[in-house]
């Protein structure tokens, strides 16, 4: 099936630029204004929009959003080195109830089994002109979604990121790679982010435990 990714897309508020983006700070402090920032505890969990990675779950999320997810598996066709078809899974969901145009993808922990076997209890495929299909979950997979631990945040914000937003948001990047696409990443490790800034289409932020 090549390697699974379980995603959650959601839709977030207009503050989720300056949520992500403000001046990160090493500390285990939990007042207000600490839980809006990107910062790592003590234990070295990254914080998030008041999101931990490796700590929170989707149901946290829909708490912290005041929304519910909407999941379904996406069936992705993937040739191999063969060139046959193979389909990569992915879980997505959003919460559609939120109506800023910025998203937040969340990476969870989930065994490639256990995501097989929520495909088997799935309904019937809807497929797409691009090939993909669309399963809706079993209603006792819902359940385990809302359960999983989130182990990756990926914001793509409604607003354009310049170089300079982030050499002031989050200092000099560790390191800067350009791709042939016109995509240029920044790597900011001790925060655990990769910002992706697109000439053509949408900049992107990945933030994971560092």
């Amino acid at each position: 099936m090549g390697k699974i990714a379980l995603v959650f897309i959601i839709i977030v508020a207009s503050a989720t630029y300056y949520l992500t983006s403000t001046t990160y700070k090493s500390s285990s402090s939990t007042n207000q204004t600490a839980q809006k920032r990107t910062w790592i505890d003590e234990s070295g969990k990254l914080h998030v929009m008041g999101i931990i990675l490796g700590q929170s779950t989707v149901r946290d999320a829909e708490k912290a959003f005041r929304s519910r997810v909407d999941a379904a598996i996406f069936m992705y066709p993937k040739p191999d080195r063969h060139g046959q078809t193979q389909f990569q899974l992915e879980l997505e969901a959003y919460f559609p109830s939120i109506a800023d145009h910025s998203k937040v993808m969340l990476k969870l922990a989930i065994s490639q089994a256990a995501l097989e076997a929520m495909r088997k209890r799935s309904s019937s495929p809807r497929m797409y002109p691009n090939g993909v299909a669309r399963r809706n979950l079993a209603s006792e997979d819902i359940l385990t979604v809302q359960q999983s631990t989130i182990r990756e945040l990926i914001i793509m914000p409604s607003v354009q990121i310049t170089p300079e937003i982030l050499a002031a948001q989050f200092g000099p990047e560790d390191q800067k790679q350009q791709d042939n696409d016109g995509v240029t990443h920044y790597t900011y490790s001790k925060i655990g982010l990769v910002a992706s800034i697109n000439e053509e289409g949408k900049d992107k932020f990945i933030f994971t435990n560092p």
